[in-house]
């Protein structure tokens, strides 16, 4: 057996007047060892006269639990009606760890009427019912469910180590915003750990004649991916009606992302359907990620004839493109900082295989609000500074620190690409308040990458006597920006090249420039009228001559002008984009 070991909670510990540590009240995690289970044997999919909501693939590859009692798991359904009576709960919990265990659980039902579709009025909680481990457990509800999508949550009883363990799959299927967890006080967050809770609905209702309804993503959908790469997106319906969906029901792709980028794509059905049948449908060809940094935000929808109940037709995912580099390890949360002035991960590109020149496009950090310990100020700012420690060379707006127990990572973009010729960079979060907060959570690991303190003035965050820690601080970076090629004597002035042949162009472009003298380069592009699209490149002291290559299905077609602008003197060309 396998689990995370953590220390209990703590009195704030001092180990500077600007450090502060506490050990984390923590999800203890455990990973099933191989052989994995297979489909376990009781999986009721279909009660007579009722319908069973769910997302998980029915595969546990690893189990949860909290160290204290009245905290939990929930997840989100969308009704397929205005009238639903939610039957009951299936839960499925694991029958070797935690141990000794328990077998004791409650189940608590909310609606979506909080703040942004949250868990909002509870609606019903269940006193503490016998369950058995390694199993399905089906936990009677009988509750009403009027003109609302709810939220089903396990809560915990005991505390670890008497409590069940929560199973949870392998697999990103379900749609965005539907996996959620709750504290001991009643505060919910959403959740973006690695998988899917195995918890379903049981539901009761009167179908209307026609309901096709986007159900779940048959892919494996990542909280991160990485820009310019084929990415297969496939998605099951299922008819919620009472008349058979025929052949050729419409579904619909619909993708946006960054400088205004849209994707779309249509399939239909192969097989009609009956109600309560799915249908997995492999949008082809795959989708090709724009080598464009960002969000990237997936819809599909049903488009039946005759539809009657539209409102759980659409579902969504919302994707971030980037090749993150971190030295924490996300299941491992183990401390709690409010460190002050400033907290910063020293990066070395090198340390992830990352060739120079490394262009930084986004951070992005994670923060934990603590009951013991509330923020009396969520404001923030990241900041990046050179090889040196001191050098300021980005610094964003201020931003405000997401709430939950951990919240969602907070990222932001740089204005432009930011290039490292070489060595190393610190990336930093710098708390508005003197107090340090919001609180910043590390790992345990002992990589030594993660400081206190303010330029110039860092100090090695470590807890305590052979205690070590990585911040859950991210850098998303590309490799070989800009690379330097054969420089071309005899050169007075800057000089731009579009390689590309012809010109127009359709999918991509490449731009090559070449400067007299080492100095600062910027290269931007700009429609017909002399708005600025988007800044492409910025680098200061590089290489005579570099490249780029730049992805142009983002950007309507139609005629822009790329613009290299150095101290020296700048150049011009026009670039066509066709379709």
């Amino acid at each position: 057996m396998r689990k995370l070991m953590i220390l209990c909670l703590a009195a704030g510990l001092a180990l500077a007047s600007s450090e502060q540590w506490i050990g984390l009240q923590q999800n203890p995690h455990y990973t099933i060892p191989d052989p994995k289970p297979g489909i376990f044997p009781f999986s009721p999919e279909l009660f007579p006269g009722t319908d069973t909501m769910k997302y998980d693939d029915n595969m546990a590859a690893s189990a949860w639990c909290m160290n204290s009692s009245g905290g939990g798991w929930g997840v989100k359904f969308i009704s397929p009606s205005d009238n639903v009576t939610l039957t009951g709960a299936l839960i499925y919990f694991y029958s070797g760890w935690p141990t000794p265990g328990d077998t004791w659980a409650r189940v608590k039902i909310f609606a979506d009427d909080g703040p942004g579709g949250s868990p909002g009025t509870q609606l019903h909680a269940s006193d503490s019912v016998a369950i058995t481990r390694g199993a399905w457990n089906f936990i009677p509800v009988n509750v009403p469910v009027v003109a609302s999508n709810f939220y089903v949550f396990y809560q915990q009883v005991g505390a670890n180590p008497n409590c069940p363990g929560l199973a949870i799959d392998a697999n990103n299927n379900a749609p965005s915003h539907r996996k959620w967890t709750m504290d001991a006080g009643g505060n919910f967050s959403e959740d973006n750990t690695l998988g899917d809770w195995m918890i379903r609905a049981v539901i009761d209702w009167t179908p209307q004649d026609t309901n096709a309804s986007s159900a779940w993503f048959a892919t494996n959908m990542p909280k991160d991916t990485v820009p310019n790469i084929n990415f297969a997106i496939r998605a099951v319906i299922r008819n919620m009606g009472s008349d058979q969906l025929p052949v050729g029901t419409t579904v619909r792709l619909h993708i946006d992302g960054p400088s205004s980028y849209t994707y779309d794509d249509t399939m239909a059905t192969v097989t009609a359907l009956n109600h309560g049948q799915t249908a997995q449908l492999n949008f082809s060809p795959a989708w090709h990620i724009p080598n464009v940094d960002g969000m990237y935000y997936i819809k599909v929808w049903t488009e039946a004839a005759g539809e009657k109940w539209f409102a759980d037709d659409t579902m969504t995912y919302d994707l971030s493109c980037a090749k993150w580099i971190q030295y924490h390890v996300d299941a491992n949360m183990h401390w709690l900082t409010w460190g002050s002035p400033e907290r910063a991960v020293k990066f070395n590109p090198a340390d992830f295989s990352v060739p120079y020149p490394v262009g930084i496009s986004r951070l992005r950090a994670d923060f934990y609000w603590h009951n013991s310990y509330p923020w009396p100020d969520s404001s923030f700012t990241f900041k990046i500074y050179a090889d040196d420690g001191q050098t300021l060379l980005w610094e964003s707006d201020t931003l405000e620190a997401p709430p939950g127990t951990p919240g969602p990572y907070r990222s932001a973009d740089l204005d432009s690409m930011l290039v490292i010729p070489s060595g190393t960079f610190y990336a930093t979060v710098v708390p508005v308040s003197s107090t340090g907060h919001p609180s910043t959570v590390a790992d345990s690991g002992t990589t030594d990458k993660s400081y206190y303190g303010s330029p110039g003035a860092w100090t090695l965050w470590s807890p305590g006597a052979g205690l070590h820690g990585n911040y859950f601080i991210s850098a998303a970076v590309q490799g070989n920006v800009g690379i330097e090629e054969d420089y071309e004597p005899g050169l007075f002035s800057p000089s731009l090249k579009i390689t590309n042949y012809p010109n127009p162009v359709t999918d991509q472009v490449t731009l090559r420039w070449q400067v007299p003298t080492s100095m600062p380069v910027s290269v931007s592009l700009y429609d017909a009228t002399g708005r600025l699209v988007r800044n492409l490149y910025t680098a200061n002291d590089r290489a005579r001559v570099g490249t780029l290559t730049v992805d142009t299905r983002s950007l309507p077609a139609g005629i822009y002008l790329v613009r290299l602008e150095t101290a020296g003197g700048s150049a011009t060309r026009k670039l066509v984009i066709d379709r």
